[in-house]
């Protein structure tokens, strides 16, 4: 039945295992969905990004060479304006190309022929390129103009022939571009498309938050998990909004820009959850059904093994008395023969036997006599209650107790206990007619050796049952072993 129980154990817990498995092959799955979905997304405006401020810059280095160009100096001012600046410069998200002194002023502008009066020394990308002379292209901080506009500030340096700092060639470029270019992708529900630059100042968001523009997040947990690896993935609560995302992040290439896409967790495991429900009932009803058919299957070996028990116990014992029967008395003797030959230790055998029986049972009836035999189990089996002890009815009237381990005098007090204990009986019924009669015990020990057997232990008891009828009955005879067999060996007594 542990067998049972221990495979009924297994195949739950296989069940159960195989459950967890496929859920985790589907969660697996799905954050792997999600991260192939978000890096081809970034992927892909990363490069529209790269490719169009590549194509500013390569507007910058033409206005930069041209206007190294003797000849290009010396055109008039409406020629020089069609050859410094192609029409990729009049974009809607582009705003003037400016080309900038060595002492900050404007020189030219590619939207005017007539260069505006300002001077632009103090901006941090002119004293960039003045510090940096090996500086290419720069990408400033977001700022905002004096419309409101938010714009990037994307410039080259300008060498004279010597080497000497030049000047600069800057245009703006709106961050309304970005905003267009992220309009236009779908963003589910609670994720963000992000862009910064590699100082974490915010560029643009999807969905949209005006307030971030221009803003530093580079202190957040999400931002410096960014910032310390060109492209990664991971796990994070956003600390603008507190949702738990799966980030998926890479630098644009070429570029000091940063774009991201962190997808919400619940959405990504939303298929999972549904995904877990069925499967988990599954499991749920699979392991009901064996827990079920488990139960099922113990209660009837159970009900079996006491069923055999109660055949073995009916096999075995006597159904007047309770004690057991002359064949497992017959087995009993056998098997405690052998072991007490193994270790030299005594047996001991009481033969008890109604004294009168036959004539009490003539004068009250079979119904009584059945009554007293029943009573006189009740007497021997009070008092042999070791583990070890059988006490069997022989046959008829007559009784007999092996008493494995136990020596002649032990052997004797426990005959005269049970004779003590029929006879405290026999006081209570002091007066009836149907009193228990008497008993005679024969008590015999032997320590078993070659060319003894258990039927020489048997018959000494017996010899000795005799001896005590002969000599008066109600009383207990011990057998005269020959002076050649040993009895006993001083040996600890088993224990009860």
């Amino acid at each position: 039945m542990h067998a049972l129980i221990a495979i009924g154990a297994v195949v739950t817990i296989g069940i159960s295992l195989i459950g967890w498995m496929s859920l985790s092959e589907i969660a697996r799955r799905d954050r792997a969905q999600a991260e192939m979905a978000a890096r081809n997304l970034i992927t892909s405006l990363g490069s529209d990004i790269s490719r169009n401020i590549e194509l500013f810059d390569l507007s910058l280095q033409a206005v930069a060479e041209g206007l190294q160009n003797p000849e290009v100096q010396g055109v008039s001012a409406e020629l020089r304006q069609l050859v410094l600046f192609d029409r990729s410069t009049t974009a809607k998200n582009i705003g003037s190309l400016l080309v900038l002194d060595p002492d900050g002023n404007v020189v030219v502008e590619s939207r005017s022929l007539t260069p505006r009066d300002t001077n632009y020394a103090r901006r941090p990308y002119f004293q960039f390129h003045r510090e940096h002379p090996k500086a290419g292209l720069h990408i400033s901080a977001p700022y905002a103009t004096k419309r409101g506009e938010y714009v990037l500030a994307i410039s080259r340096r300008i060498d004279a022939e010597d080497g000497v700092f030049g000047g600069v060639v800057v245009g703006m470029l709106k961050l309304s571009y970005f905003h267009d270019l992220f309009r236009h992708v779908t963003v589910g529900d609670g994720d963000a498309l992000m862009l910064m630059n590699t100082d974490g100042i915010a560029l643009m968001r999807s969905p949209f938050n005006a307030s971030l523009v221009g803003v530093d997040i580079s202190q957040t947990t999400v931002t410096q998990a960014m910032l310390s690896e060109p492209a990664g993935v991971f796990e994070a609560q956003a600390g603008i909004d507190g949702i738990q995302r799966f980030y998926v992040h890479q630098t644009v290439p070429g570029l000091p820009l940063k774009i991201s896409y962190g997808t919400a967790i619940n959405r990504i495991y939303a298929g999972w959850r549904q995904e877990a429900w069925r499967i988990g009932a599954l499991v749920a009803s699979l392991c009901c059904i064996n827990l079920a058919l488990l139960i099922g299957l113990t209660r009837s070996l159970r009900r079996r093994d006491e069923a055999e028990e109660q055949l073995q116990r009916l096999a075995t014992t006597d159904a007047l008395t309770g004690l057991y029967n002359r064949r497992h008395f017959d087995q009993t003797i056998a098997r405690e023969w052998n072991r007490a030959r193994r270790v030299s230790v005594p047996v001991s055998v009481l033969m008890i036997d109604a004294d009168h029986f036959k004539a009490f049972n003539d004068t009250f009836g079979h119904q009584m006599g059945d009554d007293v035999l029943a009573a006189l189990g009740d007497c021997i089996a009070s008092v042999t209650q070791r583990s070890s002890d059988c006490s069997a009815r022989y046959g008829g009237e007559e009784f007999a107790v092996i008493l494995p381990g136990v020596g002649a005098d032990e052997t004797l007090c426990v005959a005269e206990a049970i004779r003590s204990k029929i006879g405290a009986l026999r006081e209570l019924q002091q007066g009836r007619p149907d009193r228990l009669p008497t008993v005679s015990i024969g008590a015999a020990t032997l320590v078993p050796q070659a060319g003894l057997t258990p039927r020489d232990l048997i018959k000494a008891a017996d010899a000795a049952l005799y001896a005590a009828k002969e000599a008066g009955r109600d009383r207990v005879m011990v057998a005269a072993i020959p002076r050649d067999l040993p009895r006993e060996k001083p040996v600890e007594k088993l224990a009860a």
